[in-house]
């Protein structure tokens, strides 16, 4: 009865992945706020430490009515100076960005200039070494024009009849983003004011409706999971940030084009793992080769440099051995995690593989343990046979003597 239940169930599911799939959508839309507010409070759970057992640690010692303010006061702190350096930030690259983006646009006719001479170019290199003219092959032509030619008017014909929609669709998700964080922000101040006690109530209900064996074990692989995971989040975040603020000093002091817009994509892709440096220096690149080639030899020195900073000194300084995998696993996480999850999955990947990783290393030395502890006791009992059988063939050496 179990198994045809189970085939039952299977199938039902599968016939109604759709409605269960839109059913799981609606719950995940109600719930949101919350996942917000568990991702802020965690996130925001390290400086506040920093503030609760360092900063405030000798506070209420001499007068004992300051001890109620210790928490409180350190939850303020964290999220005026999180979110002040955040507001800081934002409101400082805004129009910084919108004066390069507004550049980069008025820009455009010469860019497309460009080009042009190298798809020229190109096309006649192709010629003079294999006699194929690109001009006739149907896809090449066919991008030359669009960023070129009179596709590109037509292109932005359609892009504009489509703004209105576009525009009330994007307007309707900033205010669902908007009122998610507020209300996550608000859920996570309290989630953090009660975290010891949220801990101990799940610790309790996990133990009285679960084995012993099961609920260590399951203790025992949130902590893994917690120690690679927050660490090297933010470990990672201050990392880049440092990186991206290294990268803008770089390039202002060498006075390359677009410095901010530039540096805020190597900030940003340099969260990803491995193909980070990747995803953000190569169309930082052909930005600025669209504007001088030398410029962007000089750029791709100066990032290659950075990047050896990077991956050799400031990396381990603040991750420390946060990983614990190899550059080989490093890439392979990265790799699946954004299959399966996109650019989430490229960024936590790592930690996730890490925390595996970690549990199946442990599980592998329990067992190998376990099982030389047998061969050992064996052996032992082996070494013991030979004297034990001695000892019975004696009477019956006396008998034939």
């Amino acid at each position: 009865m179990l198994v045809i239940l189970y085939t039952i169930g299977i199938i039902f599911f599968f016939i109604h992945l759709n409605d269960i799939g839109g059913i799981f959508k609606s719950i995940m839309t109600v719930i949101n706020p919350i996942l917000y507010g568990i991702v802020i409070a965690y996130l925001l759970n390290y400086p506040y430490k920093v503030f609760y057992n360092h900063a405030f640690k000798n506070m209420g010692k001499k007068h004992k009515w300051l001890l109620k303010l210790r928490k409180p006061l350190s939850i303020v702190i964290t999220y005026i100076l999180v979110f002040g350096i955040i507001t800081f930030i934002i409101s400082a690259m805004i129009p910084e960005l919108s004066e390069s983006i507004s550049t980069f646009i008025d820009d455009m006719p010469e860019y497309e200039k460009t080009i042009r001479v190298w798809a020229d170019d190109s096309a006649v290199f192709v010629r003079n070494l294999t006699g194929y003219d690109l001009y006739e092959m149907a896809t090449f032509s066919n991008v030359v024009s669009i960023i070129t030619g009179n596709e590109a008017t037509e292109f932005f014909k359609n892009l504009a009849s489509n703004v209105l929609p576009s525009a009330v669709g994007t307007m309707v998700e900033i205010g669902t983003g908007v009122y998610n964080w507020g209300i996550g922000i608000v859920i996570s101040i309290y989630m953090i004011s009660s975290k010891d006690k949220l801990l101990s109530q799940a610790r309790r209900v996990i133990s009285a409706f679960t084995p012993e064996k099961f609920s260590t074990r399951f203790f025992h692989v949130c902590t893994v999971f917690n120690n690679k995971c927050g660490k090297f989040i933010i470990g990672k975040i201050i990392d880049s940030s440092i990186i991206g603020l290294m990268c803008f000093i770089g390039m202002s002091i060498f006075r390359f084009d677009y410095p901010l817009l530039i540096s805020v994509i190597i900030g940003v892709s340099n969260l990803i793992p491995f193909f980070g440096p990747f995803i953000g220096g190569i169309p930082s690149a052909v930005l600025l080769l669209l504007i001088n080639p030398m410029e962007a030899l000089w750029f791709v020195i100066f990032l290659f440099v950075l990047q050896q900073f990077d991956g050799n000194i400031l990396g381990p300084k603040i991750l420390g051995e946060s990983v614990g995998i190899s550059g080989f696993w490093i890439m392979v996480s990265v790799i699946v995690g954004g299959g399966l999850f996109g650019l989430p999955g490229m960024v936590l990947g790592v930690p996730f593989f890490a925390a595996i990783y970690t549990l199946v290393a442990q599980l592998v030395d329990r067992r190998n343990e376990k099982k030389a502890k047998l061969k050992a006791e064996a052996e032992a009992a082996a070494s013991d046979l030979p004297a034990a059988a001695e000892s019975e063939d004696t009477p019956q050496d006396n008998i034939q003597q």
